[in-house]
């Protein structure tokens, strides 16, 4: 393995975040809004203003969209293109980690850092979804990176500022202020922390700034005067500063939330995290003499503050920092006692992978009764982990591939398995088999992205009783909760024709897809 570390890496990768990429529906909400967004702008040759279902998306940038669009051009509109950034970002990262790992520390703590963050499950999961956050983290944590390095060797070394800012630019294009934001409060505390806050000026910030504009600014100026401002203040105001100060769309979390996250985000290696930030030393003195664990320990705690005090609480908001505790983790194997590190690592694996595996099937079975043998996946990784305990084996090669086998057995069995409880796709073939175009079908008091993303066209979300019989009456049709029938004019229901009928995940409640016979000139109102 330390012959050729990159081709076990790769292998690691593309198990762990290409395997079966395609091999299921798009999950709710987030896949399909941006999906969709891509898809739609793809379409009418649009490359410099978000939208969705016809109208702007405010919620990020321009990154991700423009990544998913040449991936829908060379391999079509589907689940795979739309999560392939993300699957490559995540394997671009990795291998950001692995380099910067063995140039501050030493090979093998390269390749046990990058091991490590390939095989955790917050970061499997995420790299498998298409969201902006993989190409975030890709960006922004290759500036922080880049910008460690530059100061551990001495601050002379001016390519890796370059690298940095220029990360830090496609960030902004990727999320936002944010990847400014981060990298800005992670210096200032640590440069505090280690009395050198003069030193900043080394890192020539105007020039910093100058390249991040340079790279951001373009668009977001195409973007403001295409849509006279609108979409700024959308973004800015709203996904930005309303998203800091308030709750949005219930995301409030609630106290410790990304202790919890972030502990349960790192398994099975959640053992290693907590000894690596435990026991290696706290003294500011003896942090001083150690600034590679002391920024690492400023980068984690500078994301656990600044999102613990915003009011939108999400586990994804901590992503950005796992790469430092790869680190951090890689770097205190370097110095701990194997048979001491082993037992943080397996007693905690142990619980941990009992409880999700039990967790799961215990999900399964109170969800849909019946279907727990699909929480199975998380066997091996079980195993792997209490035959580590009876051998007293060597760990991490052995941990790592059940969580590589867990893998290939969740993508390729349990995730397409559970599609026969997502309705988006099959209304949306039934809607195409009896001839309504994607011009000619709607929502009535039910929305979901994926709907769209498998329907195409526009989806109109019908509020109003007199907008659904104007729809219905012209010779269309809408999906709707089953309940919904109960205020239509009971003349009217003979003439419902009900192509599907299914069980909503989502919705939690039963969704029809109708459209209306003929009704021989009579209008709704007369026929009732």
């Amino acid at each position: 393995m330390s012959q050729r570390p990159w081709l076990w890496l790769l292998l690691l990768c593309a198990v762990n975040f290409m395997f079966m990429l395609g091999g299921h529906t798009l999950w709710d909400v987030d896949e399909p809004n941006n999906a969709v967004c891509a898809r739609e702008m793809l379409e009418v040759g649009n490359w410099w203003v978000p939208v969705f279902n016809g109208g702007l998306r405010f919620d990020k940038p321009i990154l991700l969209y423009w990544l998913m669009m040449p991936a829908y051009a060379l391999f079509g509109v589907n689940e795979f293109s739309a999560r392939l950034p993300s699957a490559l970002s995540m394997t671009a990262l990795t291998f950001v980690v692995w380099y910067f790992a063995r140039r501050m520390v030493n090979a093998r703590a390269g390749l046990i850092a990058a091991g490590l963050f390939a095989t955790c499950l917050h970061i499997i999961v995420i790299s498998r979804a298409a969201t902006p956050d993989p190409v975030f983290m890709l960006c922004l944590c290759t500036a922080m990176f880049a910008l460690l390095c530059f100061y551990l060797e001495g601050m002379r070394k001016s390519l890796l500022l370059y690298v940095a800012y220029i990360a830090m630019g496609f960030g902004v294009l990727a999320k936002g202020p944010v990847a400014v934001a981060m990298p800005v409060l992670t210096w200032g505390a640590f440069l505090l922390l280690m009395g050198q806050w003069r030193r900043v000026w080394q890192f020539r910030p105007w020039m910093g700034l100058a390249i991040v504009l340079a790279i951001a600014l373009p668009w977001y100026i195409t973007v403001g005067v295409l849509t006279d401002g609108l979409w700024l203040k959308g973004f800015l105001l709203h996904h930005n500063i309303d998203r800091f100060t308030h709750a949005l769309q219930g995301h409030r979390g609630f106290p410790g939330f990304y202790l919890v996250t972030f502990f349960l985000g790192w398994f099975p290696w959640s053992g290693l995290l907590v000894a690596s930030i435990a026991l290696g030393s706290w003294r500011l003195i003896a942090l001083r003499q150690d600034p590679l664990r002391l920024h690492l320990l400023v980068w984690i705690g500078a994301f656990f503050i600044f999102f613990s005090i915003a009011g939108t609480r999400l586990p994804n908001y901590m992503l950005p920092a796992f790469p430092a505790a790869a680190l951090l983790m890689a770097r205190w194997l370097e110095d701990a006692e194997t048979l001491r590190a082993e037992r943080w690592l397996l007693y905690t694996a142990a619980v941990l992978a009992v409880g999700v595996l039990g967790g799961g099937i215990f999900a399964l079975q109170h969800q849909w009764p019946g279907e727990w043998v699909y929480g199975l996946c998380f066997l091996p990784v079980a195993l792997t982990v209490l035959w580590s305990m009876w051998r007293r084996a060597t760990t991490l090669p052995v941990i790592g591939g059940g969580m590589m086998v867990s893998v290939l057995i969740l993508a390729s069995w349990t995730l397409p398995a559970l599609d026969q409880h997502k309705v988006a796709k099959p209304f949306a073939q039934a809607a195409d088999q009896a001839g309504f175009s994607g011009r000619e079908l709607a929502t009535y008091h039910y929305f979901q992205p994926s709907l769209l993303f498998y329907h195409g066209g526009r989806l109109p979300l019908l509020r109003s009783m007199p907008k659904l019989e104007s729809w219905l009456t012209d010779g269309k049709a809408v999906v709707m909760p089953q309940e919904a029938l109960k205020s239509f004019p009971p003349a009217i229901l003979p003439y419902l024709v009900i192509h599907r009928r299914a069980y909503g995940l989502y919705a939690r409640k039963w969704l029809i897809l109708v459209s209306l016979k003929p009704l021989e000139g009579l209008s709704w109102k007369k026929k009732s």
